[in-house]
């Protein structure tokens, strides 16, 4: 168990952890797809309780489902003392976020993941949003969870598909830390065992693992305002990626991982050597190692006007540059201002 910023992560089972909250303070949101399996992991006098149900995926993420949560706890009559439950995935935390950050100008928030992505990403951090049309993450604020509840059984649901999302940003982690991180993914990599069969203590520190890394960072810029910015590493491009693919977000990111490593190889801040070799861990996990490769899953061309107009939305952007995260070396991660037309270039590779 760590707390950081009134933040505390904790490993196990979601009931041990509430069983000390009066249920009548408690509201429960999750997607559809999850409400039985969450029920079923609950106590009959707590899981009995009130529910909300959205959609699944980033179709929770809108204005008009936001509007339904509030109507559901003004129907509950929750009150400035109501805890808001959130089970499942990164686009139900938040959506959750959001809504305890406005309800009664703020109300206690716990954080359930169920996927590998939420755990070790998503749910640390206390950033949540909803979007705009095709604009990610435009209305957001910061809303700390009171408690982040951890069960890697979870994650024995999860395809491979599902758990490779996740691997994405755990490489990234790997990335910005340093080498003996990346280490222990290539000798994951190195067993050739599906994601789906890695045992419960190898998924409980590969999460503790990229856990700390992004409580660093927070730690160090809790309001995101400038070190915090090198999570984006692959964002840049992995947004706009993931919106013309419909890839899931970990496939997008890992290939906006791969096209700034190619920009950071052309512009003599990253070895090819080093480039190869994060290339080959994405690979490894099912992910694409660049933005052609991406396309290619899906079957599409790419389109790299539309990809560029996207990046040129970006919320990064400072007059005709971004602040673009350049790898540098296994470790060594930075934020640099780089010109749109160097980003147009580094399309046409």
């Amino acid at each position: 168990m760590q707390t950081t910023h009134n933040s505390t992560i904790r490993f196990g089972s979601i009931s041990g952890s509430l069983k000390l909250l009066p249920s009548e303070r408690i509201v429960f949101i999750t997607s559809s797809a999850l409400r039985e399996k969450a029920s079923e992991k609950l106590p009959l006098e707590i899981g009995s309780g009130r529910w909300i149900e959205v959609p699944d995926g980033e179709s929770c993420k809108t204005f008009s489902v936001l509007e339904s949560v509030y109507y559901a706890l003004l129907n509950f009559d929750a009150g400035s003392d109501t805890v808001l439950v959130a089970i499942g995935g990164g686009s139900v935390s938040d959506l959750a976020g959001f809504a305890a950050h406005t309800w009664k100008r703020g109300i206690e928030l716990i954080l359930v993941p169920t996927t590998l992505l939420a755990m070790i990403d998503a749910s640390i951090g206390g950033k949540n949003a909803i979007d705009i049309g095709c604009a990610k993450n435009v209305v957001g604020s910061f809303h700390l969870p009171k408690d982040i509840i951890c069960d890697v059984s979870w994650l024995r649901s999860l395809s491979e598909r599902d758990l490779s999302s996740g691997m994405a940003e755990a490489v990234k982690h790997a990335v910005l830390d340093g080498e003996e991180h990346v280490r222990f993914f290539e000798q994951i990599a190195e067993a050739h065992s599906p994601l789906t069969e890695l045992d419960g203590r190898t998924f409980e520190e590969l999460v503790r693992l990229s856990q700390e890394v992004k409580l660093r960072y927070v730690k160090a810029d809790p309001y995101d305002s400038k070190a915090r910015h090198v999570l984006n590493y692959g964002h840049t491009f992995g947004h706009a990626i993931e919106l013309l693919t419909g890839l899931p977000h970990g496939f997008a990111v890992a290939a906006g991982m791969g096209a700034a490593n190619t920009l950071a190889v052309s512009r003599g801040a990253l070895d090819p050597v080093t480039q190869g070799r994060i290339a080959s861990l994405l690979r490894r996990f099912g992910l694409p190692a660049g933005i052609q490769e991406a396309f290619g899953m899906v079957d599409r061309a790419l389109d790299r006007r539309a990809l560029l107009e996207l990046i040129r939305a970006d919320k990064k952007r400072r007059g005709n540059k971004v602040d673009f995260v350049v790898p540098h070396g296994i470790g060594d991660v930075r934020v640099e201002a780089i010109p749109l037309d160097e980003l147009a270039e580094a399309l046409r590779v």
